[in-house]
């Protein structure tokens, strides 16, 4: 039976939940270190340089945190991959699979959002999902997504899930078009559409505290929980090709 994008997003949500309130499990660093400054002053998520080409690299875990994507169980299970053009390493996808990469960030020492709320990252998308619609739950594929996830919301009466931000790349819905998920939970950003700046490297910046502020309502915590990379295909059965670089947090001004 085919997942949906949507209900792939719920589950990665209500898996985080659960790592967060369960503790660490198995492969996950109990200490988490530090984000690495950059010579800029930015906090480094990642800019792929240290992984190998045609490996994942070692910093991501599976959607629900449990293990690293590179361990060789889920390392199979993965569409994502390392490559080098120009002398420079990114993250490249190829496929139809919706399969989440999970950077952790709760716990990391020195991380606060306030200080650093500026998420800054690179993409280039080749090839977009035909048809692809994020408000549409038939649909709802997308070339390139960059998540943030933050604290906890209320899903149904008892159920709580963390809330989220999800930028991305759309095949079809116009650039500016905010779409909610999740009973509110899930808010979907649309930052780039259509076809026409494909094949070219874009760079995007989002005051991640603004955006929060302004899609929820209230102030983030100062530590969001995690990262999240997903392009995929599954919904449309149309591949999507895109690549990633330069993840990093930039200082406040």
């Amino acid at each position: 039976m085919k997942i949906s994008s949507t209900k792939v997003s719920a589950i990665i949500l209500t898996c985080l939940f659960l790592t967060a309130n369960l503790g660490v499990a198995q492969d996950v660093d109990v200490d988490l270190p530090p984000l690495e400054k950059t010579d800029q002053g930015a906090l480094l998520i990642d800019d792929f340089e240290d992984g190998p080409i045609g490996g994942l690299p070692c910093g991501w875990y599976n959607r629900d945190g449990k293990r690293k994507a590179n361990h060789p169980e889920e390392r199979e299970l993965f569409e994502y991959e390392i490559q080098q053009q120009g002398g420079n390493k990114y993250l490249h996808y190829a496929h139809t699979d919706a399969r989440h990469l999970n950077f952790p960030l709760v716990g990391r020492p020195g991380l606060n959002i306030y200080e650093y709320p500026t998420l800054s990252w690179k993409w280039r998308v080749e090839r977009l999902p035909e048809g692809a619609d994020e408000s549409s739950s038939d649909y709802n594929d997308a070339a390139a997504s960059i998540y943030v996830v933050f604290g906890f919301g209320r899903i149904a009466l008892v159920k709580k899930v963390p809330k989220s931000i999800r930028y991305t790349w759309s095949s079809t819905l116009e650039e500016g078009t905010v779409v909610s998920k999740l009973f509110g939970n899930q808010k979907i950003v649309v930052l780039e559409s259509g076809p026409e700046n494909t094949g070219e490297w874009m760079t995007f910046r989002r005051n991640i505290v603004e955006d929060y502020r302004r899609l929820f309502g209230d102030d983030p915590p100062e530590t969001p929980i995690a990262i999240l990379i997903m392009s995929d295909g599954d919904s449309t059965s149309s591949p999507a090709i895109a690549d990633y670089d330069d993840i990093k947090l930039l200082p406040a001004q």
